[in-house]
């Protein structure tokens, strides 16, 4: 068990534009990484927040597991793996999940399935995964049914997903014709990705170049029951430019594709529609409650947007000022906690890519409802 405890390295202020409060979580000279933001990884109590760190600053540096209090106090490391970063991993951070309740991590490190105590750091290894491994692939994302007792994790490069009791152990392979995305959690559905994309650096008409998909038939995104009945079909994947379960929901949202600047909402047997239009959406997370959205902009930048689903309104929170530029680090990336108080994004601003937290007040949230404009240029549907 390590417990490691670096007490704070935040740095706070107030966005001048909007006069939100942020907390730049992370200021070590290495660079720092939150969660993906398909999924929560801020405590349903709002209390702790999970992210990476590199552990120092090279190409292939491994990448150890933080979490930190809301307020910046308190960063504490949770894991140490190896000595160089995760093979196959989210750019070479080890797969990791947060559970429901917020009170363990599941984390995926060389073929072995880990549980770590979020509040002490206690790290219990639950089962060996090298069996499945095949040469040339690797394991996606780590998806949690709605008991949170069932794991689901698809092998990219082949057609099995495995399916892990977590409670006994159990392990079945599953055929479901592509790669598990996420769980509804609505229903005992998964979100499957058929037909993966290969993307390689394509040249343009002006001589540059841009990675595309290169498979002649496109990627599709479907509903499928865990036995592999009842594919139901929910939206081409160039429909967006990102996108994410909306929550406690049976829907998908998502960044539209250029032309397009907005938000789509996918629904089975539906017509995509759009929540809100206005600057060019580009990543986008949703809260668990299914009631906000937060997304960053891009082209030009605009600042990170906070949309409330039920009246489609949305309203500038703050600025990443990131560089967005092809490289990962520069992407905000902002998730949101699952009530939609906190949000979190990443910035290179001071040239290292750290983790922020944008505190979002009510009275923000009740001006976003009743739809306050910054400026002339927001607007919705």
């Amino acid at each position: 068990m390590l417990q490691s405890k670096f007490f704070s390295e935040r740095v706070q202020y107030h966005d001048p534009t909007t006069g939100i409060k942020v907390i730049q979580l992370t200021n070590y000279p290495s660079p720092a990484a939150h969660f993906p933001y398909d999924w929560p990884s801020i405590t349903p109590d709002n209390h702790y927040i999970l992210l990476y760190a590199q552990r120092w600053t090279q190409r292939n540096a491994p990448w150890d597991i933080f979490r930190v209090e809301a307020d910046g106090l308190n960063l504490f490391q949770l894991t140490e793996y190896g000595d160089q970063a995760a093979d196959a991993g989210y750019y070479g951070r080890p797969r990791a999940t947060l559970t429901h309740d917020g009170r363990h991590v599941y984390v995926l490190w060389a073929d072995r399935l880990h549980r770590i105590d979020v509040e002490t750091g206690a790290d219990e290894e639950l089962l060996s995964l090298e069996e499945y491994a095949t040469p040339g692939s690797f394991f996606g994302r780590m998806c949690l049914d709605s008991t949170g007792k069932t794991m689901f994790l698809s092998r990219w490069g082949t057609s099995t997903t495995l399916r892990i009791r977590l409670d006994s152990g159990a392990i079945d392979q599953i055929e479901l014709g592509g790669i598990v995305l996420g769980c509804f959690q609505n229903d005992d559905r998964l979100e499957v990705l058929r037909n993966t994309g290969q993307v390689e650096p394509v040249t343009q008409a002006d001589g540059s170049r841009v990675f595309q998909n290169v498979n002649a038939t496109p990627s599709s995104v479907w509903s499928i029951r865990p036995d592999g009945t009842d594919a139901q079909f929910l939206s081409r994947i160039d429909q967006f430019g990102h996108h994410t379960i909306l929550g406690q929901t049976g829907l998908l949202q998502g960044t539209g594709q250029p032309p397009h600047r907005c938000i789509w909402i996918v629904e089975a047997g539906k017509e995509p529609h759009k929540l809100v239009e206005g600057p060019y959406f580009w990543h986008s997370g949703a809260s668990f409650n299914g009631e906000w959205i937060v997304a960053d902009t891009n082209w030009p930048d605009q600042g990170i947007q906070l949309i409330h689903v039920p009246t489609r309104h949305f309203r500038t929170l703050c600025h990443a000022r990131a560089t967005q530029d092809h490289v990962e680090y520069g992407h905000p990336h902002p998730t949101i906690s699952p009530d939609g108080k906190l949000v979190v994004f990443r910035s290179d601003r001071t040239g290292v890519s750290q983790v922020y937290v944008a505190h979002v007040t009510e009275e923000f949230r009740e001006s976003v409802i009743a739809g306050e404009l910054d400026r002339p240029r927001d607007k919705w549907i």
